[in-house]
């Protein structure tokens, strides 16, 4: 039987098969199934930017950026220098949209939070505020915040770290709800001896006879915006808390009506040097949550952190209430201290010394134009800062190598910067 012979394919019709295959296997797959959701979901993202984000990009000069809960924030957007001589001599607005916002409301909310806070809690005024403080059962502290009263039976938490398991757990049997409201909530804090100038000039009439620690609604170009005077810079300033999709705009409002006066967009690091100079210990830098410390030692009570804290006598049951008190007249085996460290130039340190013996550790450190030294919070040995002698391990670069010597460290009694228009009333609209 002979075999029939196939047909060469000429070049067009090879090239006319090619196409017809091409388009099929398209058009099956535009009829494939899609690849499986994830259990996150498919909007899931790792990593998260601020309502504001795309607005301080378009300041930054410097293109450094890091990670602060999870978001990504400017580390300094123009010059170091320039944004902290803003802060001093004129205002600066920052972006604080990553701490975390909590809404506390109900008719058990003051109960609760009775419960929830060390020390005395007296009932707040609306449209106020005041620093808490929270500890486990064995006093020790889980974290701190700016409480705010802003309506009856309604509260809003601000802390530095996430909260929210363990206030929805410490509210069973109070009739009341707990929110976490940060995504839905933007900050901007402007600070500054200019930063009441700054608002007024955003059409903020008015905003100079706010008390040190009040808060309040006003319009600023349509938007309903709460101002707080309220800050963590030891100077005069003010947070304003808008809705998310406000931000972007409440941004762009205050540098074109502020920015020809002096205000000046600024990042994180001008932030942490200027609660270093406050002397503002920070959760998760320079103390730990006592759920978050691996090592027991690493878990500080309240007067370790906060030398001022005081329990209260008529306050008889809230979280901690009996390890705080039984802890009472037994000084903290360890503290944390202000320290000023000799140099006239900045250093790297962070190993803490008496006699030679490595007694503590840095936590936040940076050269604080403001005491022409660099200073430092740190967690010492309660014994060996009461001995005095400190001295701090610093790193010195000579030649092109980096030698470690000691350096001598001295104890501040004060924060390196606190200015008292900080809490002049009415608040002064020029330095």
């Amino acid at each position: 039987m002979t075999t029939p012979e196939i047909p060469l394919q000429t070049e067009e019709a090879f090239a006319e098969t090619e196409r017809t295959e091409s388009a099929s296997e398209q058009v099956q797959a535009a009829h494939a199934p899609l690849d499986p959701v994830p259990a996150d979901g498919v909007f899931a993202r790792a990593v998260l930017t601020s309502p504001l984000h795309l607005e301080v990009a378009a300041e930054s000069r410097t293109n450094r950026w890091m990670e602060w809960n999870g978001y990504t924030v400017p580390e300094v957007l123009s010059n170091a220098d320039e944004e902290y001589r803003a802060l001093r001599a004129a205002a600066v607005v920052m972006d604080i949209s990553p701490l975390r916002k909590y809404r506390i409301a109900g008719r058990d909310a003051l109960r609760y939070l009775d419960r929830l806070v060390a020390g005395g809690m007296k009932p707040l005024g609306v449209d106020r505020a005041r620093h808490v403080i929270f500890c486990e059962s064995a006093g020790m502290v889980l974290g701190d915040g700016l409480l705010f009263c802003v309506g009856e039976d309604e509260y809003r938490l601000v802390t530095e770290e996430a909260h929210l398991a363990w206030l929805m757990d410490s509210a069973e049997g109070f009739r009341m709800r707990v929110e976490d409201v940060s995504a839905a909530l933007a900050g901007l804090a402007v600070q500054g001896p200019l930063s009441t100038l700054a608002l007024v000039q955003a059409g903020a009439d008015g905003i100079e006879a706010l008390a040190p620690g009040a808060g309040g609604n006003v319009l600023l170009a349509g938007m309903p915006v709460y101002v707080s005077r309220t800050g963590a810079t030891g100077d005069l300033g003010y947070e304003l808390w808008c809705d998310a999709e406000d931000a972007p705009h409440l941004w762009r409002v205050l540098l074109e009506k502020a920015g020809p006066s002096g205000l000046r967009p600024a990042g994180f690091a001008l932030r942490e040097l200027a609660r270093l100079e406050a002397g503002h210990p920070r959760a998760g830098q320079d103390y730990l949550s006592a759920f978050a410390a691996i090592d027991g030692r690493d878990a500080l009570p309240p007067a370790a952190i906060w030398p001022g804290f005081e329990i209260s006598s008529t306050k008889l049951l809230f979280n901690g209430g009996a390890a705080l008190r039984a802890m009472r007249d037994v000084p903290p085996a360890r503290r944390i201290l202000r320290l000023a460290v000799e140099g006239l130039e900045p250093m790297r340190f962070s190993a803490v010394l008496s006699g030679g013996k490595i007694v503590g550790t840095a936590t936040s450190t940076g050269f604080s134009p403001a005491l022409g030294a660099n200073i430092a919070l740190a967690v010492v040995d309660a014994g060996a800062a009461a001995a005095g002698g400190l001295s701090v391990l610093a790193e010195r670069r000579e030649g092109l190598s980096v030698v470690e010597l000691p350096a001598s460290a001295r104890v501040l009694t004060a924060p390196a910067f606190v200015h008292p228009r900080r809490v002049q009333q009415p608040a002064p609209l020029h330095p």
